[in-house]
């Protein structure tokens, strides 16, 4: 294990050079350039824990520093500004004469994980059951009820859903037993799976096939 030690007046004086650059020489605003500075402070303070100066960093040193960043419940967008920080400081670095390559260089940020789609609510899902347009047919208002019911009844994908028949067949994506009370849809990767339709769905399927009949609407 390294031996922690202070971080030198060189590393400071580096870190106020580079800030001065992004001050004067590319303009950037303030609180950005606070910003890096609070980020290469940051560097610093890690450099000087691992027994090396910022110009001995190398690319091993950074990845465990971002892993224990991570670790410790740093967001990826968090850790992947700080290393936009430390990568233009090093190139400046290299420019100066001062590092050879840039150990931040072929660093990434960890990913952020992608957040689960939201259900609905009971609520909002009894609301979208109930919803009636006065404008529509009565056979699409059935059949929109229809709909509305089995994704919530059975959990159907919308694609499983619109492939759905009223009778198996050979052209048949997916199909309903209506004896059964079950709807058989091929999903993901093309596998089929059996799924149970509730009461509810059951009996707005058969309306809706009652007055898609009476109507004389051809079958979808």
């Amino acid at each position: 294990m390294a031996t922690p030690v202070q971080t030198g007046s060189e590393d400071q004086q580096l870190i106020e050079r580079y800030l001065e650059h992004v001050r004067v020489e590319k303009r950037l605003a303030q609180r950005t350039v606070e910003l890096y500075a609070l980020d290469l402070r940051k560097l610093a303070e890690l450099a000087g824990q691992a027994g090396v100066t910022l110009s001995s960093v190398q690319n091993v040193h950074v990845r465990r520093w971002i892993a224990q960043m991570h670790g410790g419940g740093r967001s990826g967008r968090g850790i992947a500004l700080i290393l936009s920080g430390w990568r233009g400081f090093y190139a400046w670095l290299g420019r100066e004469g001062r590092v050879s390559s840039n150990p931040v260089q072929d660093v990434r940020a960890p990913k952020a994980a992608k957040p689960l789609p939201k259900a609905l609510s009971v609520d909002d899902a009894v609301q979208l059951a109930a919803h009636r347009d006065e404008d529509d047919d009565p056979w699409l208002q059935a059949r929109d009820a229809a709909m509305t019911e089995l994704l919530y009844s059975s959990g159907l994908r919308v694609s499983e859903l619109t492939g759905l028949d009223v009778q198996a067949s050979s052209s048949a994506k997916g199909w309903i037993d209506l004896q059964a009370g079950e709807a058989h849809v091929l999903g993901k990767g093309s596998k089929r799976r059996s799924v149970p339709v509730g009461a509810a769905a059951m009996m707005a399927l058969k309306h809706w096939l009652s007055v898609r009949a009476q109507a004389g609407v051809p079958a979808e």
